[in-house]
């Protein structure tokens, strides 16, 4: 924050079949996230199945979103690959239809992404991180790159 660094809270799911699984993750994420006005949007990182099918994927997601929407009347910003929103996700759009617009896509080693459920409802991709291999001075090894589609942050990446 002090350097002028975007900051925020990004949470890797771990889908599971147990019982309250996905609001289970949601409660520990709001209780261990640190969510501060000025901070960017919550994410919820979306590439693993644990061996859920589509349907369970696309509820524990939704669960998950709702939870922290319920809690903090914010809508989370969603990162996944379009490979896996295809395959494990049903490359559903019915979370960009929900107003969940913004989509941080990872499709490295290509020169634009592909982006998943049909450009996002429209709204395409947000961030891209287009290499985990990257350099960054101060850094000790590969670092993710993103790119933003914009010139600067706009307002509406931001907890109020």
């Amino acid at each position: 924050r002090r350097a002028g660094i975007a900051v925020g809270a990004y949470h890797y799911a771990n889908p599971g079949s147990a019982t309250n699984d996905a609001t289970n993750e949601a409660n520990w994420f709001l209780q261990n996230a640190s969510l501060s006005s000025g901070d960017l949007l919550p994410v919820l990182d979306v590439e693993a199945t644990n061996g859920l099918g589509v349907s369970q994927m696309q509820t524990w997601v939704s669960t998950w979103l709702e939870r922290v929407r319920t809690v903090t009347g914010l809508r989370a910003i969603i990162y996944t690959s379009p490979g896996f929103w295809a395959s494990a996700m049903g490359d559903t759009r019915q979370f960009a239809d929900a107003g969940y617009t913004i989509l941080w896509v990872a499709h490295w080693n290509t020169t634009s992404p592909t982006v998943p459920a049909q450009d996002w409802g429209g709204h395409s991709w947000t961030f891209w991180q287009y290499s985990s291999t990257g350099s960054v001075a101060g850094i000790s090894g590969s670092v993710d790159l993103d790119r933003y589609r914009g010139t600067s942050l706009a307002a509406s990446l931001f907890i109020p």
